[in-house]
């Protein structure tokens, strides 16, 4: 009984130190400092680059 409760325990633990890092990464990814920085990526494939610059030299 001691080693069920041991694990349960241990279970428990990892789930809640899994969630918090799940909490704590969403903030950061959702975190209104970044906005400029989305919003940069976010137009990357809509700017025109030279063709040129794509061949290997």
């Amino acid at each position: 009984m001691s080693i069920e409760m041991n694990i349960g325990l241990v279970r428990g633990l990892l789930t809640l130190i899994l969630f918090l890092a799940f909490m704590t990464l969403w903030a950061l990814a959702w975190n209104k400092n970044r906005q400029a920085d989305f919003e940069q990526i976010a137009r990357l494939p809509l700017e025109d680059q030279d063709p040129s610059q794509d061949l290997p030299r």
